[in-house]
């Protein structure tokens, strides 16, 4: 796993001009899981993201509006396909936030997004989690996460 939130921010970057999706695949099409969890160098651990956000412990599992999500943060949204859709919360100028996600503005690849998607959110909220079958990811040693936003309380302690 990535130990800083800005490496898989820049890996992110890095995807949008310079595509490297899992072989033997040639884009990112219908590979948002992939996309999320390779963004933080992780292994498999849901084919989809709805059974990727059904295996997070629901006391891990948030549902805020896009200002209080940390950059870095997995995100679900589990509208309008039976496989939902995961992106990565990123930041944005002047504090704007925005995710990186597949297959929202250009088919197959990966680009900057609205945090909360209109196609898979059906507010302005957004579910997101820091809890992966690996670990926590260390969203909140990111400087700009540690000052803007408030940690959860449940991260506080332990991973089960």
């Amino acid at each position: 796993m990535r130990k800083k939130v800005q490496d898989t921010l820049d890996w992110l970057d890095g995807q949008i001009d310079h595509p490297t999706p899992p072989p033997p695949r040639k884009t990112w099409f219908h590979l948002c899981m992939a996309m999320s969890r390779m963004s933080w160098a992780q292994a498999i651990w849901a084919t989809s993201a709805r059974l990727g956000w059904a295996r997070v412990p629901a006391k891990y599992q948030h549902y805020t509006t896009p200002d209080k999500v940390p950059a870095g943060a997995f995100c679900f949204g589990l509208l309008n396909t039976k496989s939902g859709h995961a992106w990565i919360a990123g930041r944005g100028k002047m504090d704007r936030r925005i995710g990186f996600t597949v297959d929202y503005r250009r088919r197959g690849q990966v680009d900057r997004a609205p945090l909360n998607l209109p196609a898979w959110t059906n507010d302005q909220k957004v579910r997101w989690t820091a809890w992966t079958p690996f670990g926590f990811l260390p969203l909140w040693k990111d400087p700009y996460n540690k000052k803007n936003i408030p940690m959860p309380a449940v991260y506080k302690g332990k991973a089960d």
